[in-house]
């Protein structure tokens, strides 16, 4: 069994909202819910980056044991390394960004794959800060800019590139890719070693605290159009699915439940976070821009899926012949 976050444990510790779901079974208010068998299960759940996620938190304070769930959580760096942890079998599930699901789904045949998309969870925290004193305007202005990544192949450098070729810029030979730790980003850009960064929260939201009046956001995907699309996906793998066909609605189900109840505990999360000190400052006003949109499932899931696949084929990451109906079809769960 992983050992619990040291985050997670310092916010249980401070019990504001514990105390306030335990002591109130009514807080989760009921709705409509996704059909589960409530049969006891031990999963083992990849969750990236698991410091400071809300909807992790909420799970662990009774939303798994209410659907009869004992959740290891296997505690990765990012979602490409959640879903090499299912493709490994270290990992029953993973939830991991569609951009970066998608690749490593999309080529295998539907008898080979190793996991199965359950639910689109919640929209993504994408970020693009740029130097100020480049006096920039627009994507397109950043033709021949250095823009810092964690992973030249995870879904931040994906989610840039997307923008980039959709302004008629080519997402590679445009602009020159840097690979660099989170942690380093924002004395990078201090010292003007590069030009922007592609970057999610928390840790977007942290480099722009750490670089105000140096760095602006011209770019997120918490604003516009990029709003109303999920990106944090859970995925099932095969094997997992084959020897127990229920477990797909029970995590779908608890994911649902706190997704839903988030913004009723979005102040009480935030004073947690302010009274640890390694958190992101301005926690609340981190939390406030956290999407709240509703798990999606189903056929509105392959939908977006389709939406997203034709997206990765400007970036040369799948062929223009795919046909995005059948990839959806193929890599999808009814739930």
């Amino acid at each position: 069994m992983a050992a619990p976050s040291r985050r997670l444990v310092l916010m249980g510790a401070g019990g504001i909202i514990l105390a306030t779901v335990l002591q109130s079974r009514h807080v989760f208010h009921h709705r409509t819910q996704i059909a589960t068998d409530g049969k006891p299960r031990r999963v083992r759940l990849a969750w990236p980056e698991s410091d400071y996620d809300p909807l992790l938190w909420l799970c662990q304070q009774g939303l798994f044991g209410r659907y009869n769930l004992q959740v290891d959580i296997v505690e990765v760096g990012g979602g490409n390394s959640a879903i090499d942890a299912v493709q490994n079998g270290r990992a029953d599930a993973a939830l991991s960004p569609l951009l970066d699901w998608l690749p490593a789904l999309y080529q295998d045949d539907a008898e080979d794959l190793p996991a199965k998309l359950a639910c689109g969870v919640r929209g993504g925290s994408y970020r693009l800060l740029v130097r100020r004193d480049l006096k920039l305007h627009k994507v397109a202005d950043l033709a021949g800019k250095k823009i810092g990544v964690m992973s030249l192949e995870g879904a931040d450098r994906r989610f840039v590139s997307i923008q980039l070729r959709r302004r008629g810029l080519h997402p590679t030979d445009s602009v020159h890719w840097v690979a660099i730790p989170a942690d380093d980003m924002a004395d990078a850009l201090r010292a003007g070693e590069l030009d922007a960064v592609a970057v999610h929260d928390p840790m977007g939201w942290r480099i722009l605290q750490q670089t105000k009046g140096i760095s602006w956001n011209m770019l997120d995907s918490m604003t516009g159009a990029e709003r109303e699309r999920i990106d944090l996906t859970l995925g099932i793998a095969t094997k997992a699915l084959a020897q127990d066909p229920g477990l797909a609605a029970a995590l779908t189900a608890t994911l649902s439940d706190a997704q839903h109840e988030f913004p009723a505990h979005r102040d009480e999360l935030a004073l947690l976070w302010d009274k640890d000190k390694d958190a992101p400052d301005d926690a609340k006003g981190m939390l406030d821009r956290e999407i709240t949109s509703h798990p999606v499932t189903g056929h509105p899931l392959r939908v977006q899926v389709e939406q997203y696949v034709d997206e990765l084929k400007l970036l040369g990451l799948m062929q223009d012949a795919d046909n995005a109906t059948d990839i959806a079809h193929r890599i999808c769960l009814p739930v």
